[in-house]
């Protein structure tokens, strides 16, 4: 007697994997994807957080706390004075004025999104409106 598997089992069971794949396959790219925006949106909160520190700093030395980042064209030196961890966006603006309110408007090259926060607004939100890294700054951030 021979002990196996036949051409059409192994067929059936190349089949069911397939399917399987076939249904998880999106719901795992939308998880990635959702793991993405969260962690940028993270990243854009530790942005403002570091926005409070670097104002009680400058108050504390009775300099201007107002601080005007663009991560595509500003130097390394000031990108980095707020101090934060996480990943910095890829470009985007970000505002502090002289009364401490943060306006932002971040990309992120990895979640390919853009999100937004007015000097009044406590929340950091994706804008669906902006779809590309140019596009993705304060003075369109309330643009349809």
């Amino acid at each position: 007697m021979k002990k196996g598997f036949t051409l059409a089992e192994l067929l059936a069971v190349i089949a069911i994997i397939a399917i399987v794949a076939v249904v998880t396959a999106p719901i795992v790219i939308d998880v990635i994807q959702s793991s993405r925006e969260k962690a940028f949106i993270n990243s854009a909160h530790g942005l403002v957080v570091a926005a409070g520190t670097y104002q009680a700093e400058k108050q504390a030395l009775n300099e201007s706390p107002t601080l005007l980042v663009n991560y595509k064209t500003s130097s390394d030196d000031v990108k980095n004075l707020l101090k934060t961890d996480g990943e910095l966006p890829d470009a985007g603006e970000f505002e502090i004025d002289e009364n401490g309110k943060v306006k932002l408007a971040l990309w992120s090259d990895s979640a390919h999104i853009c999100v937004v926060k007015g000097a009044s607004s406590k929340e950091i939100v994706i804008n669906e409106n902006i779809n590309d890294a140019d596009s993705c700054t304060i003075a369109n951030m309330n643009k349809d």
